[in-house]
């Protein structure tokens, strides 16, 4: 069966292409290989170092990998768009690329949950006061602003810089300020 669908991606990838680079590419070993080569040079640039598996072992977790093949299939039958292309999505966001903290995403899912973990990143919780009390918790200044009724985050920010002292009458601080010192 494997073979079947390895001689039919081959053939639509000589028909769609013209040069041998090209169809090399968009055949499995090929696009593995391209993709090996980023996953390298992103982990390295986010400062996880060197890969902790080869080439070989990359394609044939890949190549093991029902996933893999569905949306591979599914990158062929769209006509290799861009949005349907097979990805590797690091689980864990906070860790380098290794077989446990991988999984397989179509390009477009794995942009969508990018954005989805880029924002979540951005959330800094805070605690509010009411003299010296702590009478809330909120995940994000966004949250705390909707909850005062403000129309901008602007004033919390600016208690939470040290640049005001209150807020309709409540302090603010960092939750955990030791962690957020911690990412910078």
């Amino acid at each position: 069966m494997r073979e079947i669908k390895f001689r039919a991606w081959e053939e639509k990838a000589r028909a769609r292409f013209d040069n041998a680079t090209a169809v090399y590419r968009h055949m499995p070993v090929g696009m593995l290989t391209n993709l090996f080569q980023k996953l390298s040079s992103r982990n390295k640039l986010k400062g996880y170092g060197t890969l902790p598996f080869t080439l070989g072992e990359f394609q044939t977790w890949a190549m093991s990998s029902d996933e893999f093949l569905r949306l591979f299939n599914l990158w062929v039958t769209d006509d290799y768009s861009k949005k349907s292309k097979p990805s590797v999505d690091r689980i864990n966001p906070y860790r380098g690329y290794e077989f446990r903290n991988m999984q397989w995403l179509s390009w477009n899912e794995n942009y969508l949950k990018g954005i989805a973990e880029v924002c979540e990143k951005k959330y800094k919780p805070v605690a509010m006061f009411k003299d010296g009390i702590e009478v809330g918790k909120f995940k994000s200044v966004k949250d705390a602003q909707y909850f005062l009724g403000l129309k901008s985050n602007g004033d919390i920010t600016m208690a939470l810089q040290g640049k005001r002292n209150t807020v309709k009458g409540y302090t603010f601080v960092y939750e955990n300020p030791e962690l957020l010192e911690a990412e910078k």
